[in-house]
């Protein structure tokens, strides 16, 4: 059930002794049609040698060697705030809009941003909703007080949490979110994606030499030679999103080994 609340974090250090039958980090490695009752999508959880990893839910296929995409396209398109809301107020209700029917709390880890005046936009995280209809308006709850009030002539804009929905793609100019701990066969899974830290990603073959130290995300998730993708006037299926450099190893052998960068 979900409820609201603030993204969890959570740093380990390392362990002297585990079960014989028990790894250090299981949870990791796992993956489910339920979401783990101890996290929500977006918490991040960070390992002793600078591995990070965030609660993702899959939105179709997640190849476990290629980064997948952010495939929201937001939950409310620009729109006026329906109610007024004062300074230091943390509820705000949004206009009606194009949008899929929002259970309770569903958009907890989600963003929300305002307009209320030129140069005093507001953005703030959301901690939780309350339900929604189809094409109903919004209510979210966010994660700090208003600075600026908000009138119904305020424009309003609110997005899903990123995590929530993201698929091994083909599309070089989504955003990437990480590479999957583990492979997911289809939608709905629950599952931890890498973002920082040393990783095996696949590499093109540019991903060599020291043109080949720096490397982007092409639109599969795998890896371009920073080289290759800038060298482009308009790229086709390399994008502009930098992964990380080589640590280990080449496309030539024995990697490589990468240390993503978020």
């Amino acid at each position: 059930m979900a409820t609201r609340g603030i993204g969890k974090q959570e740093l380990v250090g390392g362990k002297d002794v585990v079960p014989s039958n028990a790894g250090y980090y299981d949870h990791i490695y796992s993956r489910s049609l339920v979401r783990d009752q101890r996290w929500n999508v977006g918490d991040r959880f960070i390992l002793p040698d600078g591995r990070e990893f965030r609660y993702a839910k899959s939105n179709g296929e997640c190849a476990s060697g290629q980064a997948c995409d952010f495939d929201q396209t937001g939950v409310q398109a620009y729109a006026n705030a329906s109610v007024a809301a004062a300074i230091g107020d943390t509820e705000v209700t949004v206009g009606a809009g194009t949008h899929s029917a929002i259970a309770k709390d569903d958009l907890r880890g989600a963003y929300f941003i305002s307009w209320p005046a030129a140069l005093k936009d507001q953005f703030r995280g959301v901690v939780g909703n309350d339900a929604s209809a189809e094409n109903a308006a919004i209510t979210v709850y966010l994660d700090g007080p208003l600075t600026e009030a908000l009138t119904t002539s305020t424009g309003c804009e609110i997005y899903e949490n990123p995590y929530a929905s993201v698929v091994t793609g083909s599309n070089a100019a989504l955003g990437k979110a990480g590479v999957p701990a583990v492979y997911i066969a289809a939608a709905d899974t629950y599952f931890w994606v890498q973002t920082r830290g040393p990783r095996f990603v696949a590499p093109q073959s540019t991903v060599i030499a020291n043109e080949g130290v720096g490397v982007m995300f092409r639109h599969d998730g795998s890896l371009e030679a920073l080289a290759t993708a800038i060298g482009g006037t308009v790229p086709d299926a390399d994008g502009t999103q930098y992964a990380g450099h080589r640590m280990i190893g080449s496309y030539a052998g024995n990697g490589p080994l990468v240390n993503l960068t978020g």
